[in-house]
């Protein structure tokens, strides 16, 4: 799924807001021109450039209006699932098979005679990864802080 999200080294998740639809905010992440230390174990790893948010990082709402349900994973105990059927490996994927949406069809599917049929959306972010059934694509579109 081709979006404004593809041209960026990585995004951070800024903000989710439930208001009777999901915005999933990120924020765009830079590696630092600087470089680091860092002891693990005893052991010393040396030049290693930090990925952060700065004032210079973009910020994108993606919404999604008629959504079924949505979950919050700390990205560290995530793995790639060969059963997963996803359109590539960008920021925002669309999949057509999921163990997510196998649950939530087998445990919440009446929303298919409700509103119709939904797809299974992942936002994946440095350290989250919010995964989103929906009947409707998102939106995306830049975000400004108030």
């Amino acid at each position: 799924m081709q979006t404004p999200l593809d041209n960026a080294e990585t995004w951070f998740l800024h903000a989710l807001v439930y208001q009777n639809e999901l915005q999933v905010i990120v924020a765009e992440g830079f590696v630092s021109d600087l470089t680091e230390d860092l002891q693990i174990g005893g052991h010393t790893v040396k030049g290693l450039r930090p990925i952060d948010v700065s004032d210079k990082s973009r910020l994108y709402e993606i919404r999604f209006s008629r959504f079924v349900t949505w979950q919050v994973v700390n990205e560290s105990f995530s793995s790639f699932d060969e059963y997963e059927m996803r359109d590539d490996t960008g920021t925002l994927q669309s999949l057509s098979r999921s163990k997510y949406l196998d649950y939530v069809n087998e445990h919440h599917g009446w929303y298919k005679d409700v509103i119709g049929p939904a797809k299974h959306y992942r936002v994946w972010t440095e350290n989250e990864v919010v995964d989103v059934v929906a009947c409707e694509p998102p939106t995306i579109q830049p975000w400004k802080r108030t």
